[in-house]
């Protein structure tokens, strides 16, 4: 697999995926996604397109913001599949969310994206995640490849 095109998807995606959730930077977050965005599963377990999605996270990054409350979100990937300008790509997140009084939560999931490269920058088109409960996630987190461990895909 070409590692570059790996490295591109981290630096279109999943680096400012990082730095925009942390900062509860809503259009830059959702500048990540293609117009056509399938955002399905998650807490609610539903199927919606960017409109709604954009919605949801204006709205929860706003409320975290107001309450003084920060999240922050780490990747580990499974499986990173790229080809020409497709990307399929599965692994684990892990989201620590601090509230204005310091108590602090750790959160696992796992999600599996699709993203296309259009004008030269990728964004993703597929978004499905889960919040599902598990006693092994953590490991499987920390089992997964870090975001820059590219070479852990090179075929």
């Amino acid at each position: 697999m070409d590692t570059d095109l790996l490295r591109q998807l981290n630096g279109d995606i999943w680096l400012p995926f990082r730095l925009s959730y942390s900062r509860l930077d809503a259009p830059a977050f959702l500048a990540l996604h293609a117009p056509e965005l399938v955002r399905a599963g998650g807490p609610t377990k539903q199927m919606i397109g960017f409109a709604e999605y954009s919605d949801q996270i204006e709205k929860w990054f706003a409320e975290l913001a107001d309450r003084g409350s920060s999240v922050a979100i780490s990747f580990r990937f499974i499986e990173r599949i790229v080809a020409n300008d497709l990307a399929s790509e599965r692994g684990l997140f892990q989201i620590v969310a601090t509230r204005a009084d310091g108590d602090q939560r750790t959160f696992y999931g796992r999600f599996h994206t699709y993203a296309r490269r259009t004008d030269g920058r990728w964004r993703i088109c597929v978004d499905y995640d889960t919040n599902e409960r598990s006693a092994t996630l953590e490991e499987d987190f920390l089992a997964g490849a870090e975001v820059d461990d590219v070479d852990a895909f090179a075929a």
